[in-house]
């Protein structure tokens, strides 16, 4: 029985001894109550009230504290002799800080109760050797926060006598206490007051103190109690009487003992887990906004930014009005904490979506407006951004960057801001960002680097802007000033090219800024190298899928070849020729086919195959083999094939790129020469060649090697030699040169140049390079003497650099006449230097072709500076050359226009400053006055510069009138007026030439005047007329002509009208004869004067062909038309040299532009004898051999065309579909019936495997290369396998395939010609055999022979199939359809070909094509498309390849699913299943791991949440379930 004192005696307390082991049990200080902690608010931190001190001063102020023990031990333990050298102080803290409630309780407060929880001391502990030891800290008990009453101060008054006060129980100091929830404290513990005051206090127990009232179950007496005792709980009925070792561990060994035991603890823990576990509804609930002041809203603003305030204070309410824009400019203006302001804007935007639910609007719409408001702060946020980004004016302007750029970081990494919207917002402001703001866009970009780059849609964008800021800076002229920023973006791209590849795949803009991307990387960095060589392959076969093909290698090489015949060669041509194909051997052959080519006229091929098979030579190159073997391959029928062989050998035995010996023992090895036939001119090329070889460049035991194999052909040497010493000795006694004076042909008259150079012109190769080499030796060693001698010495006349031109071109030896070009550069004779210059500008090409070119431009223009300086006058004829050499040369613009204006300046003899006008009465009196015309005009013309306009008209018509008294009579009177008219043009050139069109229009039809090759020459050369004034009389319209003069013809009129007029006068025909014959040499034209004009000839063919074109349209009108009139009488086309020289002009047209061509030779109006004019002419193009009578078919055309016969195929294919009359009945039939057959020869042509004529389809008009594209295209995806039609594995796989390429090229062909009128579009039918591919490839059940064909050429053939409608994107909503269905396509392939790698089967490149092509595919697709796609392919979306393609990552509420459970009670569900289940899933673990049957499979629901409502503290009362996420998806539990 346990005894209590009676009430109001304190209770006994047990003896101890001071040192016993008991006293550490006692705390020192004052006890707080025990409260139960809470298990919600982990946060709530026990702060301690106590002094800093543990003097007397303090036990006395919170009074005495009870000790154990008797009264003397109490009495002892006060003695003021003995002191405890054992001291605990409560925590201590700096004097030297300022005291605040968070560290010292003010005076003033005092506890009603001890602290009774120990506290560590942060003073150092003081240990007395007599005193007792230290004994070990008891551990800190939880203890409630009793809130403190402050006390009335202490008044000493004298008790007074009163009435008898009613007993009260008094209760023991040293009772604990406990904390009593009441109703109102139901929801959490009480929060502090708004300015630090506690409240109300709470009711509070006591613990093991029972004041006695009869009720208590001690006070209840029974018969138990009186015997026994009382006791809490009842005594156990069984006593132990040994140990329970053995009855346990008997259990325990059973097989089930342990099973058991586990279900008994796994019960426990399961029903505590069951009965803790939180099942409140969710009371989450955003911060409510209230209105309130303007004060009121900024001190909550101070507030937000001072972190010591709590949030659970300011959740409260938020106030009313901060939003949006304003909401970030205050947070940065107040320095806002980053995670408080991001709250912050979370209270805001979570009540901004809930107003929108408010409304009772549907979910569409509610959706919708929240997408709105997500888009809205989302701009808000960007326009924040670049505002304090930008802001550069401001002071704090570094401060708000920092706080900006972290504050829109933590809203992108918590999903607060459309990522998508704000990705590309970043990149637009990249793209549109001029180089002053690029920084800071570049910094705003990294932070991003990584999300940009995982997406196509950003990355692509990304890179392809860095790349062009970049160029764009590298190419900058004031480059120096941005030398920081292009190190930056070269640090980027260098990064970029090894970690993201992928995104330079853009085939649209790779090759304009692929140039420029290489200067950025480092030579010797091979690793970088290899990566853009792999980026560039990639792009290169997205651009040109089969460009790689022999045939198509052949015409990229002659397309570049060509080239060099329209424009200077350039000095990087070898090269870039030697990187068309890997296959050397096929280029050289192709080079040396097209040298020989007869459908190349000139000799600029020749010099241009000579340089770039000695450029080949440096690189590894044979020539001497590849000249070889291609004699082998082609017996060089023609003579002008031969010809050009023969000259191109020449050339590299000069140069020592043809070793002769090795074709010496070449021919010894095909047979002895002993045949005279073989040696002669039409012999075999092979044989010829020795003959043709130049002597001069042989060594002598070379020289007797030949000599002998031509003497046992029966070849005369001797005469050989003979033939040139006669040459040379001719040339002497032309050209007035020192001869022996026993040598019989000074007895002879010399030979005419002209003559002498028909002669040479005539004779072989090697008489030809003999006379070159002796000339070029001549004037070069004489020259050197001069120079050696350092006097100037005679000086080479005009005439006779003249002769030596003359005989160097008729022995068409280029290379010397370069030679002597270069060492004449230093004369002083302007005349000579101004033929020099004439000859650069003649033989442009050639000598660009050698390499020369520039260089003697450059000199030329040294000297004429010289000159300038020593002479000041008479350089005219040299700056009048250097001005039109300069203009052929390209890059020389402005060099050209200076040119020409130092040249005006010098016409300008006589200038003044002012005007002075010659007044009409002037003009009047040249009518009558009896002086000569010359004098009057040059009195008159000396007093002025400029003339009105009447006036000049006046002038013009006299001196036109006496022109023409002129024609056929006295040349010097012609001369002299046509200078007249030139010294005319000065003063207004624009209003002369518009009289002088005006005059030139009236001689078309003038049937009394001389033809027109005696009337323009003269007038060009003086300067008063240009080519392209006579190409505009041309026109069909007389635009030109007076009223005064014969009525013209309608603006409209068509070339039959203009031709009846001008037919009688042959105008026309005479024109083009001006245009292709060289000019009649007569007194009127002095020789140089006729050089220069065969310059502006071939420059107006070169720089008019639009116009020529239609001059020579006009001229067979004209010509047809007058033998239809039987007008036969001095027609210019009836001579055949005539014909031969326009055949050559149209050649030259059609290999400039043959497209061209042919929609210039079409004739609209009907005219039978043009039309069989213009296609004898195409057909002689084709086939030099054929007459008037000739015709070809389609087969033909198609069978004669290759690489070099293309552009005249063409233009006679696109004139023989041509239809003259489109809108008669019979010419649609025929038209129809012409397709039909060229579809059918186009189809035989494919059979045979002749593909070459592929070229030509792009001159076909759109309907025609449409009808022809559907049909190869129907043909080729109809021999696709599909897995109803499964590829063949016989011999006619091979055929297949074959098949399959030439159409695949055919398509190629047509596509990229872009003829077909409308860029090509995927159609479903295409992507229907791109899904029967992945079918193939996927099915299980496909044939093991089926798949390898199809990997290694049905789907590469697909591929660029596809890839070739994919360059252009129709915006319609089919092709959207059709492209995102081959994105799912590509996807799944891309899939299934990593499933079929393997041993034995490399899918790895052609994983990268689908991969490029589904890139180019997403690039061009609408985005709603693509979402769809992404969301498509489901679960497969894991793949980080098919995230880059769709640009599609879905936001983490996505991946979370919602688990629905059946709804059974615990009981019936462990009633359900036997007990040893009743472990799985108990502690939320899988039930597979429990080593027991799996659940059913749960249904699954997609969970989503909103970032928005994510709040750490959304409420100031702390409750139970207030969180975002409801605590029971987590099967939350309370804390016990």
């Amino acid at each position: 029985m346990t005894s209590r004192p009676p009430l109001g005696v304190q209770q006994r307390q047990p003896s101890r001894k001071l040192s016993g082991p008991n006293l550490s049990q006692r705390p020192s200080q004052r006890q707080r109550a025990y409260l139960p902690p809470s298990p919600i608010r982990k946060e709530t931190t026990f702060h301690d009230f106590s002094p800093t001190d543990s003097s007397a001063d303090g036990a006395q102020k919170y009074g005495a504290q009870r000790r154990g023990g008797s009264r003397l031990k109490l009495e002892l333990s006060h003695d003021p002799t003995e002191a405890i050298m054992f001291t605990e102080s409560p925590n201590a803290i700096d004097s030297s800080k300022p005291f605040t409630p968070s560290r010292i309780m003010p005076p003033t407060d005092s506890s009603d109760l001890g602290d009774m929880s120990p506290h560590l001391s942060a003073q150092t502990q003081t240990v007395d050797l007599d005193g007792p030891l230290p004994m070990p800290v008891r551990r800190p008990r939880f203890t409630a926060d009793i809130p403190h009453r402050e006390s009335a101060p202490t008044v000493v008054s004298r008790p007074k006598k009163g009435p008898p006060q009613p007993y009260t129980v008094e209760v023991p100091a040293v009772a604990p206490r406990y904390y009593l929830p009441s109703k109102t404290d139901s929801q959490g513990p009480r929060a502090d007051g708004p300015e630090g005051r506690l409240g109300p206090p709470p009711s509070v127990g006591y613990a093991d103190f029972f004041p006695w009232t009869g009720k208590h179950p001690e006070d209840q007496f029974s018969e138990n109690a009186i015997r026994q005792g009382f006791f809490d709980k009842a005594p156990h009925a069984q006593t132990e009487t040994s140990s329970a070792k053995g009855i346990i561990f008997a259990a325990l060994k059973h097989k089930n003992g342990l099973l058991a035991l586990s279900s008994v603890y796994t019960g426990l823990i399961g029903e505590r887990r069951n009965k803790g576990q939180i099942t409140t509804p969710s009371t989450f609930k955003p911060p409510p906004r209230v209105t309130v002041t303007d004060a009121k809203r900024e001190v909550w603003m101070k507030d937000l930014a001072n972190p010591s305030v709590s949030l659970r204070k300011l959740c409260r309410t938020i106030p009313h009005g901060i939003r949006g824009r304003a909401l970030l400019d205050k947070c940065m203006n107040e320095r806002v904490p980053t995670d408080r302001a991001v709250w912050f804007a979370k209270c805001v935007g979570a009540n901004e979506i809930r107003s929108f639910r408010r409304k009772g609007a549907g979910n569409l719409v509610i959706g919708g407006g929240e997408a709105k408001f997500h888009r809205e702060w989302t701009t808000v946020v960007e326009q924040f951004v670049e505002t304090a980004v930008f802001g550069f004016e401001d002071v704090d302007w570094k401060a708000k960057v920092a706080y900006c750029i972290r504050l829109a970081t933590h809203l992108y990494a918590e999903h607060l801001i459309d990522r998508e919207h704000y990705m590309d917002w970043l990149v637009q402001g990249l793209e549109n960002s001029d180089q002053a703001k690029l920084p800071m866009w570049m910094i705003l970009i990294e932070i991003y680097w990584k999300d940009l780059l995982r997406f196509r849609k950003y990355g692509r964008r990304l890179v392809a802007t860095l790349v062009r800021h970049y160029h764009e800076i590298h190419d900058h002229p004031d480059k120096d000033l941005f030398h920081p920023l292009l190190s930056k973006l070269m640090k980027l791209l260098n990064t970029l090219i090894l970690w993201s590849p992928e995104n330079f795949i853009v085939p649209n803009t790779w090759p304009k800024y692929r140039d420029s991307l290489k200067s950025c990387l480092s030579p010797g960095d091979q690793a970088r190298q290899d990566a853009f060589m792999a980026i560039n392959n990639r792009n290169e076969q997205l651009v040109a899928t089969a460009n790689r093909s022999q045939p198509a290698a052949r015409h990229i090489l002659v397309r570049m070849l060509d080239g060099t015949l329209q424009a200077p060669m350039p000095d990087e041509l070898p090269a870039q020729c030697w990187g068309i194909s890997k296959d050397k051997a096929a280029l050289v052959k192709a080079l040396l086919e097209w040298c020989t080519s007869l459908y190349r006229p000139g000799l600029a091929k020749v010099f241009v195959s000579s340089r770039i098979l000695q450029h080949w030579s440096t690189l590894g190159l044979d020539s001497t083999m590849a000249i070889l073997d291609f004699l082998d391959a082609d017996q060089l029928g023609e003579q002008g094939r031969k010809c050009a062989l023969y000259h191109l050998t020449g050339e590299l035995v000069r140069t020592g790129h043809f070793s002769v010996p090795r074709y010496v023992r070449w021919r010894m090895a095909r047979g002895s020469l002993t045949n005279p036939d073989d040696v002669a001119p039409e012999g075999p090329c092979g044989f010829r060649l020795l003959v043709e070889l130049p002597t001069h460049a042989l060594a002598p035991s070379q020289k007797n090697i030949r000599d002998g194999m031509l003497r046992r052909a029966g070849f005369s040497v001797a005469d050989e030699v003979k033939d040139a010493e006669l040459a040379i000795k001719c040339l002497k006694h032309t050209l007035g040169l020192p001869i022996e004076i026993d040598d019989p042909i000074l007895h002879r008259k010399p030979l005419s140049i002209k003559k002498l150079s028909k002669k040479i012109a005539s004779s072989c190769r090697s008489l030809k390079a003999e006379v070159g080499a002796w000339l070029r030796n001549g004037i070069t060693a004489s020259e050197e003497k001069k120079g050696g001698s350092g006097d100037q010495g005679p000086e080479i006349s005009p005439a006779m650099f003249n002769a030596i031109r003359t005989v160097l071109e008729a022995a068409e030896d280029f290379s010397m006449l370069a030679d002597v070009l270069g060492s004449l550069t230093g004369q002083s004779n302007v005349e000579t230097l101004a033929a020099v210059t004439d000859t650069v500008s003649c033989h442009f090409f050639i000598l660009s072709a050698i390499g020369v070119s520039k260089t003697l431009f450059g000199s030329l223009r040294k000297r004429l500076q010289t000159l300038g300086r020593e002479q000041e006058t008479g350089i005219r004829p040299l700056l009048a050359s250097l001005a039109g050499l300069a203009s052929r040369i390209p890059g020389l613009e402005n060099l050209t226009k200076q040119l020409q204006a130092d040249l005006a300046l010098v016409d300008r003899h006589n200038p003044v400053d002012a005007c002075s006008p010659v007044s009409d009465s002037m003009a009047l009196r040249l009518q009558d006055d009896d002086v000569t015309l010359h004098e009057e005009i040059e009195k008159n013309l000396a007093s002025g510069t400029s003339l009105d306009r009447n006036t000049m008209e006046h002038l013009f018509q006299t001196v036109v009138q006496r022109l023409q008294s002129c024609w056929g009579k006295a040349d010097d009177n012609q001369r002299a007026y046509s200078r007249l008219l030139a010294r005319l043009r000065i003063f207004d050139s624009q209003h002369f030439d518009n009289i002088m069109m005006k005059w030139l229009f009236s001689l078309r039809t003038m049937r009394n005047r001389p033809s027109v090759l005696r009337i323009f020459p003269l007038l060009v050369s003086v300067g008063c007329l240009s080519m392209p004034s006579i190409l505009a009389t041309t026109s069909e319209s007389g635009r030109g002509q007076s009223s005064t003069m014969l009525r013209p013809p309608a603006p409209s009129a068509p070339s039959t009208q203009v031709v009846q007029i001008t037919y009688r006068t042959r105008y026309m025909q005479e024109v083009l004869q001006l245009f292709i014959s060289p000019v009649p040499q007569d007194s009127l034209i002095a020789p140089e004067e006729s050089y220069r004009f065969c310059i502006l000839q071939d420059q107006a063919c070169r720089e008019n062909p639009k116009e020529l074109l239609g001059l020579i349209r006009l001229a067979l009108a004209e010509y047809s038309h007058s033998r239809a009139q039987q007008d036969l009488e001095g027609l210019p086309l009836d001579d055949a040299d005539i014909q031969a020289r326009l055949l050559g002009l149209v050649k030259l047209l059609v290999l400039k532009d043959a497209a061209g061509v042919s929609r210039a030779l079409v004739v609209k109006s009907p005219d039978a004898h043009v039309g069989r004019w213009i296609d004898y002419m195409t057909t002689k193009l084709l086939i030099p051999t054929a007459d008037e009578n000739t015709h070809i078919t389609f087969d033909q055309v198609l069978a004669l065309t290759n690489e070099f016969t293309l552009p005249f195929c063409q233009v006679k294919l696109s004139l023989s579909l041509a239809s003259n009359d489109q809108n008669s009945p019979e010419a649609a039939d025929r038209q129809q019936t012409l397709l039909e057959l060229f579809a059918n020869a186009m189809d035989k042509a494919i059979d045979a495997r002749n593909i070459s004529w592929i070229g030509m389809l792009s001159c076909l008009s759109p309907e025609i290369t449409h009808h022809l594209k559907n049909r190869a295209q129907m043909r080729f995806l109809d021999l696709l396998p599909s897995p109803r039609n499964p590829p063949p594995t016989d011999g006619t796989l091979e055929q297949c395939l074959q098949m399959a390429e030439n159409l695949l090229s055919v398509i190629d062909a047509i596509i990229r010609g872009g003829s077909m009128g409308r860029p090509p579009q995927l159609v479903p039918a295409m992507i229907d055999k791109f899904a029967d591919m992945w079918e193939i490839l996927a099915s299980p059940d496909a044939d093991a022979d089926a798949k390898p064909p199809v990997l290694n050429h049905w789907l590469p053939f697909l591929l660029n199939f596809i890839t070739l409608h994919t360059q252009t994107f129709d915006t319609s909503k089919p092709s959207n359809e059709v492209r995102a269905k081959a994105l799912i396509i590509c996807a799944g392939l891309i899939q299934e070909l990593d499933t079929l790698h393997g041993p034995g089967v490399d899918t790895k490149a052609l994983s990268s094509r689908v991969f490029d092509l589904a890139c180019l595919l997403a690039d061009n697709v609408a985005d709603e498309s693509r979402i769809v796609c992404a969301r498509a392919i489901g679960s497969s979306a894991s793949d980080t390849r098919l995230k880059y393609i769709f640009s599609f990552d879905p936001p983490p509420s996505d991946n979370f699913m919602l688990s629905h459970k059946d709804k059974t009670t615990p009981a019936a569900g462990r009633a359900a299943r036997p007990s040893s289940m009743m472990m799985g899933g108990l502690l939320g673990t899988p039930a597979s791991l429990w080593g027991v049957d799996p659940q059913p499979p749960e249904r699954l629901a997609p969970f989503l949440y909103r970032s928005w409502d994510l709040l750490s503290e959304p409420s100031p009362i702390i409750g139970e379930n207030d969180g975002a996420l409801p605590l029971q998806l987590f099967e939350a539990r309370r804390r016990t």
